[in-house]
């Protein structure tokens, strides 16, 4: 056997650094993109993905510094949960009480999925009447009650490009894990619907 076949030829140690690094972009890009598309709507194709209409940029609850009894709303001493937001007044219209209703009729629809979601009435004045009271402890026993300022909601909805009052537009939301206002509906919207975007994202995220 000659010197030259005794002889292994010596890794190259930048071609394996090289391709560890596209390796690692191979695995990362694509999670990349998903969070880009994910918070801010850039190359998610109109229509095709979600029945409900994209915040972009989604918008942050705890922002609007929500109280639940007179208490703050601590997002991080909650369970990992996707939470239907429907705003409202003291006095619930006919549009609120259909989007009560709807959403509650979604959430049943689940079945044993149920758990990983749950219901917020965004309360925009300082009160609920006593009729609304009783109807919510009758008719949603496990909706969530919690209030916010109009004007603080108002203005952080036209950043993303929401300038209508949304509770006169009959509008509604779905929140991630993350509390982030992600997905808007109107009384167009039906329940199957929304069913079809919330299963979506259980599906897709974590327990």
């Amino acid at each position: 056997m000659t010197d030259t076949q005794q002889t292994t030829p010596r890794p190259n140690k930048k071609r394996g650094q090289l391709q560890a690094l596209l390796l690692m972009l191979v695995v990362a890009l694509p999670m990349i993109a998903a969070y880009t598309i994910y918070h801010t709507g850039w190359g998610m194709p109109e229509g095709t993905v979600n029945k409900g209409t994209l915040l972009a940029p989604p918008l942050a609850l705890s922002e609007l510094a929500p109280h639940e009894q007179g208490e703050r709303w601590d997002l991080t001493h909650e369970p990992k949960r996707w939470r239907y937001v429907i705003p409202g007044n003291a006095k619930c219209d006919k549009t609120c009480m259909d989007n009560l209703y709807l959403t509650r009729q979604v959430h049943i629809r689940l079945n044993e999925k149920a758990e990983r979601v749950e219901r917020i009435y965004l309360l925009l004045d300082d009160t609920l009447s006593p009729e609304l009271a009783a109807h919510i402890k009758a008719q949603h026993p496990l909706l969530r009650v919690m209030t916010v300022n109009r004007a603080d909601l108002t203005q952080a909805l036209q950043s993303s490009n929401f300038s209508d009052d949304p509770v006169a537009a009959g509008r509604y939301f779905l929140m991630d894990q993350e509390g982030f206002l992600m997905l808007t509906y109107t009384p167009e919207h039906t329940g199957g619907e929304l069913l079809k975007d919330v299963k979506k994202m259980l599906k897709t995220s974590y327990e």
